[in-house]
């Protein structure tokens, strides 16, 4: 288990910056921040790092289990510099195949080409995929042509669409929905596949299959999510540490009161807590001046269910597996045998107030459908339900998403991070982490920074290049 770092002290003499909250929000802005040699203290109230993303302590097997299953993929390059910035890259284990199980437990992979650029190297597993018939493959195939000639841009125009109209619109059948669009997309965006934004839906396809070969291809870590933030974003980190009151005077933010009664000043505050807490953290006559807070009440919050399943055989061979037909949505191996599987359920609204014994006997038929030759028995299982996971990315949503720097005549010194800020990515560990990267760059623009780095000079990572085959088919 993790322990307050015990030096309290940071040797720089810069400008204070505090960051509140040790999600990967709050780690990617205290690390940038750290960077640019501004005196920065990290406050996160549990005793770890990683926030949603991160791990505790099973008392029965003092095992570290992840909260739940967390997956990048190559196109999340902010993410994977974080892991650079944090020297953890090692830890994550690539996968060129995305593994797929039908209800009885057949295999189908989608794969790319190695050496071919997008998209033409998910050509062959695609007219392959046999989970499809050769009709719904070219119902799929016409699509994704779709969306390779809208480009961009054109994503941009459908924020106000569900992508249920627009699977309509084209012609995609409700099978080719179940097996092919929702295993990806309810994951990713933790939403119903017709309810989500059409925006945000069709980025999913594009960054990771569509405009570069390496956008598509898993990464899942090779340890617990604690273990990833063993070395420390800055030099200051206090774990279990509450704060109380955000003190404010002459409409800025002037530092924090801890529980303890202790208070620290700053010069900069980003709050890096989810939305919900930010709200409570901001007087109404100062939330009234600011536009940022104007809107959060209409985000809509989403659970995800996390379940450790711990068999008396071993399972499950491949690291991995979407599911077509549920409950559970995805499974992972999470031992060397496959005896521990942890599945989970995204858009888990449904299963939030389900008895714990009834989801254990649901997943256990499951799995034993999938796997009818293991004649594996379920010993125990720990099942792990957050409530307020993301927000979801329904049409119009980004209207209500709030800025990381104050607008005129808001808190001029108050820094917003989390997944729900306006980022154009939905809420993923890669939002959450340019999140903090675009706070950061907001207190650079703000406050000048002590090693004097440029203003206009960003700590976001750019995208994956957009390879010539899809480049063409652009309009």
């Amino acid at each position: 288990m993790s322990v307050n770092n015990p030096h309290h002290g940071n040797q720089k003499s810069g400008p204070r910056v505090l960051v509140v909250g040790g999600g990967l929000a709050g780690i990617a802005a205290a690390a940038a921040a750290d960077s640019c040699g501004y005196c920065v203290t990290l406050l996160e109230a549990r005793r770890e790092l990683g926030g949603r993303a991160s791990s505790f302590e099973d008392p029965e097997t003092d095992q570290l289990l992840d909260n739940c299953q967390h997956v990048l993929l190559g196109c999340c390059t902010n993410l994977r510099d974080l892991y650079t910035r944090l020297n953890v890259a090692d830890r994550i284990e690539y996968h060129r195949r995305v593994h797929f199980l039908d209800s009885r437990g057949r295999r189908f992979d989608l794969w790319g080409v190695s050496g071919l650029p997008a998209p033409l190297h998910l050509g062959p597993a695609m007219l392959g995929f046999s989970a499809l018939t050769l009709p719904e493959r070219k119902q799929v195939i016409t699509a994704m042509l779709a969306m390779l000639r809208m480009g961009k841009a054109g994503r941009e125009k459908l924020d106000g669409q569900t992508f249920g109209q627009w699977l309509t619109e084209h012609r995609q059948s409700d099978r080719v929905i179940q097996r092919f669009y929702d295993p990806v997309l309810i994951s990713a965006l933790n939403e119903e596949t017709r309810r989500a934004s059409c925006k945000y839906a069709i980025q999913v396809f594009q960054d990771a299959m569509l405009l570069n070969q390496h956008g598509y291809v898993v990464g899942l870590p090779g340890c617990a999510l604690e273990e990833l933030y063993s070395h420390r974003p800055c030099a200051d980190v206090r774990l279990g540490t509450r704060v109380s009151e955000i003190m404010f005077a002459a409409g800025q933010a002037t530092g924090v009161t801890l529980q303890t009664g202790e208070t620290l000043n700053a010069d900069a505050i980003i709050l890096a807590t989810n939305y919900h807490a930010v709200q409570r953290w901001i007087p109404e006559p100062l939330r009234a001046t600011d536009g940022r807070f104007a809107h959060l009440d209409k985000l809509e919050s989403v659970p995800i269910l996390g379940a450790h399943l711990w068999f008396d055989k071993p399972v499950m061979r491949l690291s991995h597996a979407a599911l077509f037909d549920g409950p559970l949505q995805w499974l992972f191996r999470k031992d060397a045998e496959g005896k521990i599987l942890h599945g989970v359920i995204s858009a888990a609204r449904e299963w939030a107030e389900k008895p714990r014994d009834k989801c254990a006997e649901l997943f256990q038929k499951q799995i034993q459908q999938l796997f009818p030759d293991s004649s594996a028995r379920l010993l125990r299982q720990k099942i792990v339900i957050e409530k307020r996971a993301t927000f979801s990315p329904l049409p119009g949503s980004d209207a209500w998403r709030p800025a990381q720097a104050p607008p005129p005549g808001g808190i001029e010194n108050l820094f917003l991070a989390g997944d729900y800020t306006k980022t154009n990515w939905p809420a993923t560990m890669e939002g959450a982490v340019r999140s903090g990267y675009l706070a950061a760059d907001a207190v650079t623009r703000k406050i000048a920074c002590p090693v004097g780095r440029e203003q206009d000079k960003t700590f976001l990572v750019p995208d994956l290049p957009t390879q010539w085959p899809a480049r063409l088919l652009e309009k």
